[in-house]
């Protein structure tokens, strides 16, 4: 069967002008929210892998604790004070004999990641914190059942009851350490080249709250940047070990008397 050439013409045309725009509207919308989806996915999956990581590290102190009576000293995180500048950020846990005391001294210093063999930084390039209390790490006097209860406090801001002026209620306290991220942001933390990353905003309270090295630490939920909520931004992963769960795993383990 044979076509004309206007027929033959009319095949030739191929898409319109109208037809290809609206191919490449629907392509895009569809790229769009594929690559939000993927977005998100390894977002959540930086989190969750965070997260792990750093049950991990708890593990791992108290594990340091069964084999040497105490938990591990930070790694200094900055010189000054006790800590000399060579032992900055090098990953061994920072003791200062002279004074039987963390360098650190109950501050928040790097997670000792080669004293443990543990990972250094989160999902997103910035070293873990750590904060412990001295009579849990000092080398010269291992702690016992007896040892006087540990001081930090871990806080969880009831948003609930009151969103605009979340007032802070005791999640947990007798805590003798903190392990925690900055979380995506990283702001306040220090990267993997040493170099510290973006200042806290005066309106981020709660993480500010987090860096301040006093015995108070927060926990709540995630909430986005410019979020208009009381404490401001705050993206923190925070864990930590309790004075009891401590004692009781030492105990359990047979490595404290009853």
């Amino acid at each position: 069967m044979f076509m004309s050439t206007k027929q033959r013409l009319r095949l030739q045309k191929g898409f319109t002008l109208i037809e290809l725009a609206v191919v490449l509207v629907i392509v895009g919308v569809l790229l769009s929210g594929f690559i939000g989806t993927l977005s998100t996915r390894i977002e959540n999956t930086r989190k969750s892998e965070t997260i792990e990581e750093l049950n991990e590290i708890k593990q791992a102190m108290i594990a340091y604790a069964f084999v040497n009576g105490r938990l591990p000293c930070p790694d200094c995180a900055v010189a000054g004070a006790d800590c000399a500048a060579g032992n900055v950020a090098d990953g061994r846990a920072d003791y200062n004999i002279a004074l039987s005391r963390c360098s650190e001294n109950d501050g928040a210093g790097n997670v000792p990641w080669v004293t443990l063999g543990v990972g250094r930084s989160d999902a997103w390039g910035t070293r873990y914190r750590y904060a412990v209390q001295n009579a849990y790490a000092d080398e010269t006097i291992p702690f016992t059942l007896n040892s006087a209860a540990g001081s930090a406090t871990i806080e969880e801001p009831d948003f609930v009851a009151d969103v605009t002026g979340a007032t802070p209620h005791d999640l947990a306290t007798s805590v003798v350490a903190i392990i925690f991220s900055h979380g995506k942001n990283g702001l306040g933390g220090t990267g993997e080249n040493n170099v510290a990353k973006g200042a806290i905003p005066a309106a981020n309270i709660d993480e500010l709250n987090n860096i301040d090295d006093n015995a108070t630490y927060y926990v709540r939920p995630e909430t986005a940047a410019g979020a208009a909520i009381a404490g401001g931004e705050f993206d923190d992963f925070v864990i930590w070990i309790s004075e009891y769960e401590l004692k009781a795993k030492m105990v359990e383990a047979g490595k404290l008397p009853l």
